[in-house]
This record gives C-alpha cells, structure tokens and sequence, in this order.
C-alpha cells in the first residue's frame, strides 16, 4: 500500500516519498534510507533541477500524479501545503516492560500536526508516524505557503484530568493574571515557527507574536529569498504558554532546503558560495559516481504519562464519573517502588496540564521520573535499514524536543550475539535504571568517527571529526558517517556529566536505535574512518564542480580541511562590528517561586571571584521590546548564564544567524584543584588575561569545542563561560523574540521581544506613520 499525504495545488500533487520528483520523470526515483515520517508532497507550478533524478537505484515505485481540485488559496505560490492541528491516537513502546506484556506499548492521546492519508484505492489510512509532522522540503526562491488549521478543542471545552464540585467534568475556565503562569487556557493555542529560516517575521510569515485559536484557519506565506542557504531546519509550535507542552506533545516536522547552485571563484577568493548539496549528491539525484545517501532524524521526547483510562476520560466526557472511581484527582499514575511514570493496561497517556501546576509533565525532574525515551522520527529504540559497510551516508540531525541533552555515538555490537541486543531490547524490562548496563554489555566497539559539514543548517567553515556529536534543543547537526565494517551498531545517547546536561542530571548512556550494516561493495580506503570519508568527498567535489578553477580551490580547501566554498555568510571583522549586547540567563528563586528571566549584566570591578553582575532582569511582557536593533548594524552579543539556580540555557534568536567569536571560561570548576577531572583551576575570575577560550577544535569543554567562527541560530550557554558572537541585522525589519530554548523556561518568562527598525538619518529609528501625526524630512 502506497500512501498519499494530499496537498493542495493549482496544477498538481506527488505522492508522499521522501525525495520528490518531477511528475514527468520516467524509472528510478530515489528515496531516503532513514525510516522517516511520512513526507509532504510538494504542489509546484514548476519543478527545480535538484528534483529530477537523472539516474540510481530504483529503490521506490515510481511516483503518480494525483489530481486535485485547483482553488485560489495556492495562486502565485510555488509549494503549497495543508495542516491540522487535532488530537491524535496511537501508541509509544515502552522500554521499561517487555513487548509482549500488556504495558509494553502505551496507548496515548496527544496533539499533532496532521495532513489527510490516502491509499491507492482513495480510503484514509493511519500515518505510520503519527506525532511527528509531514517532511517539508523547499528550495532557495520559493514562495512556500502553509494552510494551517486548529482544531483543538476551545480552552472552555477541554475536558482535564479532574471533577468539578459538582461531579461533572472539571473544565478549563479563566485565564492567568501573569502570562508567563502555566495555565490550562494556553495549551490548545498555537502558531508555527520555522526554525532557522532567514525570512520575515512579520505579517503571515514567521510571526510567533500572532495566535492560531481553535476553530481558526490561516494561511502562512514564507518567501524564501534566492540566496538564503539550503540546508537542515526544522518547524514546530511557539505560541507562548503552548510551546513546552505542544513540542512535547510531537508538535514538530522536518524542513529541508535544498539547491544546487555551484561556487562561483572571483579574484580574491569566494565571490558566491555553492550549496553542500551539490557535492554531497543523493542516488538517483544526478548521474554521478559517488553519492551520498541521506538519513534524516528528528529526536524528541514526547512527555505523555497517565491518569485516567480510557473509560474514565470518556465517561467524564459524557458527565461525570463518581468521585470514588478515580484515583488522586488528575495525578500522574507512578511506580511506587521507583517513581517511574507508569500507565496501566487500559489508560491513555497525554500531555494535559495538571491540577495543581499546568506544567507537572514538563519539570526538570519530571522527564528522567517519567522513564521515557527519546524517540527517533517518532519510534523508540527501532532499527535504521539500508545501511553498507564503506558507503558514505550524509546524517541530519535535529533535536526536536524539549527536556534531554544527547550525546550522540555510534557503536558497534562486539561482545555478544547481535540477535542477544533484539532480545534484550524486546523481552527483557529495559527500564532507563538499566539503559546504561544495556550499552555497556551490548554496544562494547569504540564509537565511530563522525565527520561534522553542517551545524544548525549551516554549512561549517572547517569540517570537525570526533567521536560525539552533542546536541542541545534545537541544535541540528549534518555529518558524514561511514561504517567500517559490517554487523549491527547501536545509536547510544552517550553518559553525561550534570553540568552538561539541560536537567542538570548525571545522565546514563542508553540505545536510542540501532543499525543493521550489511558487507562492504568494495575495499574501503582509509579503513572506513574519517580518512575514507574525506576521501570520498575529494571524488565528490572532482565529479561535481564545474569550473576547473573552483574545483581546484575548493580542493584545495578540503585538503586544508575547510568548506569555505559552502558558508552563505562571510565572516564578521572587527571594524564591521557597529555596536555590543549583553545577554544574561537567570533562573531566580524568590518568595513566589522561581523567576525566569533575561537581562544585562556588567563588570562588577569587585575582587570577589564574581566578576560580573546580572542587571535589569525581568520576565517576558509582551507589550514591551526589550531591544531596538537598526536595520544593517552589526552587533557583537557576550552572553552568560546566572542566577540562584545554576544551570545552563540554550540561547536562540529569530530571523539572523549569528558567528560564534570565543567562548571564555572565566571560573574554575568546582573543586580546583584537587578534585579529579577539575579544569581551568588556574582562572582567576578578577583576571581577564587568565580566561581560556574553549571553542578551537582541541578546546577543553566538549560543548563549545570546535564551533569558533561557526555560524548557528541556537548554542548552550553555560554558568561560568562568557560566550561572543556577532551577527548582522539584515534585510528584514520587525518584532520577533529570542528565548531559551527549554521550552518550558520560555513559556514561563525566560525571552524577549526584539525590534529590529530602520534608521531614520537623525539617530533615531523611524516610526509608522499610524503613531504619528506627520512625517517630516531629513
């Protein structure tokens, strides 16, 4: 049975496969390896070269046309979809019971983004991920319009874990006196931002500041300019008040911006960047004799637990269930020997607020209580197919969720059987207290060498190699992965210190996946490490770069290690740099409870081993800009993390990218200098010439090692640690936010509102003409 994800066209709709193609194409298409969910097709008035195969592997039926019924909605556009927003049903695996024991899959009820299924006959058909939105995949130029519609249920009408006084269905009434108090009123509002595209904010673009409310349609229209890069993005829910739970709920998709455009050599080096597509080609797309098969993996923590069954939930929906069948009004159903979450044979999990705070699923404890596991494109623990020893696959990552930080490894099932790793996997109770034991009995091989080209959807400046790849909320990660010899291999979420971890946790390793690799089709040069990927991608920039001159420069480069003829932006100089933002994350204990907030801070000139001091903290108000910015400066941003509470938070801002500068540790760690493993015990906080910058490639703290003069839109920003960047205020003018990217602490206060305006010729900015009687001239 082959599905159809209908989309809407003034011409003319493709089947769902992973890569789309020209409806015209004859023979082979090609396809992903990765087990994906189920893609979009694209509705376009013409079709761009990129996505006509021109040869490969048939590895798919061919694609059909679907005819479809043209409206006004998709004039003008070049790809149209459309997208609901409504409860979903399905089930999650649950490692910590067997599979054949009633509560090893849990039944869950959650909120998703959906697009009607179709099979060859015309009858709908379940997709085969429900929580993870349809692939969105685009190219430099296109208008891109999303017809968005919330079905939710009104805030009035939610049904919630609880009985009102009068034995019937507790219902959401009223609204917070502060916005940023997690509140039942919030969860089924909602909006859609796309993630690190570099578009307007304004308008029906990307602008998270407007609201979709239930039994509301809009109509989003993104105009991706021509020379916005291609590359690994993402899109999910960021209404605020809504995020944490909508995110956690699989409220996210896959966006992919792909081009072909070649590096164009002038006299003093790069005149035009090329696209990283060109010389990492997929079968089938092209005709060439290296490529580089693709796997797309979008991780989430999908946070459901249970509190009532299924029966209950429906009987409270009818009118009322006698208090004396109900456990605890609306409380998490746990395990009272581990405090695991649990759900009983008929319950339903959902991500619901709870009765005393909204956001008891969405805690810093509550996601290592809950027992979960992070899920890859949706499934838990499942294996990644297709697959052989020495071919060069490209990965992109995206950490689609909200409360784990992952050490991405790769690592080979030496030690025993690999059908003893199914078993274990599938029969035995592989509950996150033994997910640590399991890789250690089972994933015994060295981790495998990961060659870093992209972060955040940019393209790097110098390719990096190691053996983790660490990934934060939001961060997206492209690599270069080939496996140097055939077997099963586990996808490990590798231990962490608390320090490095978003909960602040001493976090096991645990299998997240694995992968079956079947024998190399040829010896492999460089032992299949990262001396054969390189070399691969030397074949690759010989065979696909026109211009002599351009190949030779940009071999060049690879032997130098770098892809400069690849980075859309150039580097930021000091001369360029126009102006200086500080950011300060706090998370502050106060009589009330905890503050999130974003401020300033400044020196302190205080000999007190705090050379820095947090100023003008405050919570997110929505009528306020807390920036100005003017349209075509340049900023440098010095960045770090305070408060009572002392824990790192992923800085992200909307519409610019920016250069990462340095990254100075200006503490010790805790326990210099006796402590074992204890780093930077010769800093002096009061001394600046004593701070070490850890972002070179050999830089001692693994989170920022190797990103100096990266660009990214997202970067973990640790207490202790003075990060700079600069970025450049271009093109668009418009309020949008930066926020950390716990989405939960964004929900509750920790952004800001930014303005970014024109200049006016006075030192000022301008204003509209709406708040102001009169214009009047330079």
């Amino acid at each position: 049975m082959r599905s159809q994800l209908i989309r809407r066209s003034t011409r003319h709709a493709v089947s769902g496969l992973v890569v789309f193609v020209s409806l015209t194409a004859s023979g082979a298409t090609a396809q992903d390896i990765a087990t994906l969910p189920r893609a979009a097709a694209m509705a376009r008035t013409s079709t761009p070269d990129w996505l006509v195969p021109t040869g490969g592997m048939e590895l798919a039926p061919p694609a059909q046309a679907e005819a479809m019924i043209e409206t006004d909605d998709c004039l003008g556009a070049d790809v149209c979809y459309d997208l609901s927003l409504r409860y979903v049903d399905g089930t999650f695996r649950n490692p910590s019971f067997p599979e054949d024991d009633p509560r090893g899959f849990d039944d869950v009820r959650l909120r998703a983004y959906a697009g009607l299924v179709l099979d060859d006959t015309g009858a709908p058909v379940a997709q085969n991920t429900p929580f993870v939105a349809p692939v969105v995949e685009i190219a430099p130029g296109d208008t891109f319009r999303l017809t968005f519609e919330n079905e939710l249920p009104r805030p009035g009408d939610m049904v919630l874990p609880g009985e009102a006084a009068n034995g019937g269905p507790l219902r959401c009434s009223g609204e917070p006196a502060d916005h940023n108090t997690p509140h039942c009123s919030s969860f089924n509002l909602t909006n859609v931002h796309t993630h690190g595209l570099w578009v307007s904010p304004l308008g029906n673009s990307d602008n998270v500041l407007l609201t979709v409310n239930p039994g509301i349609k809009f109509t989003y229209e993104y105009n991706i300019p021509n020379d916005h890069p291609t590359g690994t993005f993402w899109y999910h829910a960021h209404r605020h008040g809504s995020t944490a739970p909508q995110v956690s709920s699989g409220m996210a998709g896959i966006l992919l911006i792909r081009g072909n455009r070649q590096p164009v050599l002038g006299a003093g080096g790069w005149a035009l960047p090329g696209d990283l597509d060109v010389v990492l080609p997929r079968p089938g797309v092209g005709s060439y004799n290296v490529t580089f098969p693709e796997r797309t993996m979008l991780f989430q923590q999908i946070a459901y637990a249970c509190r009532w069954t299924r029966a209950q939930l429906n009987a409270l929906a009818d009118g009322g269930t006698a208090p004396d069948a109900l456990p605890a009004v609306g409380s998490i159903k746990t395990d009272p020997a581990t405090g695991n979450w649990i759900c009983d044979e008929g319950d339903v999990g959902g991500v619901e607020p709870g009765p005393v705070s909204a956001f008891d699923q969405l805690t810093p404890a509550a996601w290592p209580a809950s027992g979960r596991y992070t899920a890859i494109n949706g499934g838990i623990q499942q294996e990644q197919p297709g697959a052989v020893a020495g071919r060069v696959e490209r990965w992109r990552l995206i950490h689609g969720g909200v409360r784990e930080t992952i050490g991405l490894q790769i690592r080979k099932v030496e030690s025993q059987p690999a059908e003893a790793l199914r078993t274990r996997l599938a029969d035995s109770a592989e509950g996150r207290e033994r997910a640590g034991e399991t890789v250690d009995q089972f994933c015994s091989g060295e981790p495998i060498e990961l060659v870093r080209v992209a972060t955040d959807g940019l393209t790097r400046p110098d390719i990096l190699t190691g053996s983790e790849v660490i990934l934060q909320p939001a961060y997206r990660e492209d690599i270069l992965v080939s496996f140097p010899s055939e077997g099963t291999y586990c996808i490990v979420d590798a231990e962490s210190a608390a320090q490095a971890d978003i909960n602040v946790n001493d976090n096991d390793s645990a299998i997240l996946g694995f992968i079956e690799v079947a024998p190399a089709e040829a010896p492999l040069e460089g032992g299949g490490g990262a001396d054969h990927v390189l070399a691969m991608l030397g074949q690759s920039i010989s065979e696909t770069i026109t211009d002599p001159a351009a190949r030779d420069a940009a071999l060049s480069d690879l032997a130098d290690g770098r892809l400069d003829a690849f980075v859309k932006h150039r580097d930021i100089a000091d001369p360029e740099v126009s102006g200086h933002q500080t950011v300060g994350f706090a998370l502050n204990l106060n009589p009330t409870g905890v503050a999130f907030e974003i401020g300033t801070f400044v020196p302190t000139h205080v000999s007190n081993g705090a050379p820095f001091a947090l100023v003008n903290a405050a919570s997110y108000e929505a009528t306020r800009i807390d920036r100005v910015l003017p349209l075509g400066g340049v900023d440098e941003w010095t960045l770090s993390s305070f408060g009572s509470i002392p824990v790192g938070h992923p800085f992200h801002i909307h519409v610019n990218p920016f250069q990462i500068v340095e990254v100075l540790k200006y503490r010790p760690d805790p326990g210099c200098p006796s402590a074992e493993g204890a780093q930077g015990c010769d800093i002096d906080p009061n001394d600046p010439s004593t701070y070490i910058d850890v972002s070179g490639p050999d830089g001692i703290e693994p989170q920022y090692a190797g990103f100096k003069g990266a660009w990214k839109d997202t970067l973990f920003i640790l207490p202790g640690y003075l990060v700079k960047t600069r970025t450049r205020y271009e093109r668009y003018i418009g309020d949008f936010v930066m926020h950390c990217h716990i989405l939960d602490h964004e929900d509750q206060g920790m952004m800001q509102n930014i303005r970014i305006a024109l200049p006016d010729g006075k030192g000022g900015f301008d204003r509209p003409m709406t708040e102001h009687g009169a214009h009047s001239g330079g």
